[in-house]
């Protein structure tokens, strides 16, 4: 686990950003930082949040990963606020239940179909929000007890674990490390190494307490400085009013999803909302003010003809079993397969706007790491 911010990650992935602009103190103090963490193939129900291309030809095992989260219910995934603050990043993300993400099964990659944030987020505070999603998760929950913090807390030993960069660079492991409190306030408590600490990608990754032999999931990593030498955490026992009715209310009615037909004319099908969308597909405005189901990430479209990759100018999308040309709503559908010309950027602009959508949640932790507000 080795800081790193995490929007300098993706926007760096996306090509929006050059860590060579960065302070030179700032980049010395990420080489320097060297964190005692160990691989963690346990806490299964800690998973590890990744966006999914809507593109075929995109390994899924090579997508980057945004921040972590912890299963606290069948469906629901407990995180930062900042990692889902765009509320369409939902519609592009998933959860991967397995100890590397790049070794992951196709049953322990879960999409997400909504997000939610405590209704008193803002950088730096009440940092916590959840992700649903759209089926049961491969791996048992970790139930939140209500439990509240020992008034001795300072100075004890808390594990921190996430899927962050590590020691060596490398990212999409699940870690553990322990580190020590040094201050608890009224919503968060501070961190510092002993001899581990969370880092970038770690960010909504829970931080456990081991109080007459039981661990607690007493934190949820919000942010920290660039040399990783401390953390802070949003405190999950103030909270508990917000996570009870989210539970609730997912356990009560899952939100659907309808499966995706390609044979629709999304293009001609109106929605209101994203709940009215097959899954893989969001509710876009378009010219005029009408809104239709899209594929998350894309603009308006409608799929063509079958294709086998991102080849030429018209984005080749996954569509359920195949892959499908994406067509503009705006123009005639064009023939010749994958080389069809088209609006809307191409394939290499659609897999640009992926990348920017699932990097906007982590802009916020970014400042925070920065001690800017």
């Amino acid at each position: 686990m080795r800081l790193f911010p995490l929007a300098a990650l993706l926007l760096g992935v996306a090509g929006a950003c050059d860590s060579s602009h960065a302070p030179a103190s700032a980049l010395a103090a990420e080489r320097r930082a060297v964190l005692g963490g160990v691989p963690e193939p346990g806490a299964a129900a800690v998973g590890a949040i990744v966006p999914i291309s809507p593109e075929c030809g995109v390994l899924v095992e090579e997508a980057p990963v945004t921040c972590t989260g912890t299963l606290v219910a069948p469906r629901v995934v407990l995180t930062a606020a900042h990692c889902v603050e765009n509320a369409d990043a939902p519609r592009v993300l998933s959860v991967v239940f397995a100890p590397e993400v790049a070794r992951a099964l196709p049953a322990e990659r879960v999409r997400t179909v909504e997000g939610r944030l405590h209704p008193g987020w803002r950088a730096g505070v009440n940092d916590l929000g959840v992700l649903i999603l759209a089926e049961d998760a491969p791996v048992a929950p970790v139930p939140l007890h209500a439990f509240t913090l020992p008034a001795d807390l300072v100075g004890r030993t808390a594990r921190v674990v996430g899927f962050g960069l590590d020691d060596l660079g490398g990212r999409g492991t699940r870690r553990a490390g322990t580190t020590r409190v040094t201050s608890v306030g009224a919503g968060t408590f501070s961190i510092e190494r002993a001899p581990g600490m969370s880092c970038g990608g770690d960010s909504g990754g829970p931080v456990f307490l081991e109080v007459d032999g039981v661990e607690h999931l007493v934190g949820i990593t919000s942010f920290g400085d660039l040399a990783c030498t401390m953390g802070t955490n949003t405190r999950v026992d103030v909270h508990a009013a917000f996570l009870q009715e989210v539970l609730q209310e997912v356990e009560a009615a899952p939100p659907p999803r309808p499966p995706l037909d390609a044979s629709v004319d999304a293009c001609t099908t109106r929605c209101e909302d994203h709940a009215d969308c097959p899954l893989g597909m969001a509710c876009v405005s378009r010219p005029g003010g009408e809104k239709s189901c899209a594929v998350a990430g894309l603009e308006a479209g409608r799929f063509g003809g079958v294709c086998t990759g991102p080849d030429g100018q018209v984005p080749c999308v996954k569509a359920g079993e195949t892959c499908r040309l994406w067509l503009s709503c705006v123009e005639e559908a064009p023939t010749g397969g994958c080389g069809a010309t088209g609006s809307g950027g191409g394939a290499a602009g659609a897999l640009a706007a992926w990348l920017v959508l699932a990097a906007v949640p982590g802009r916020r932790r970014t400042l925070q790491a920065r001690g800017h507000p």
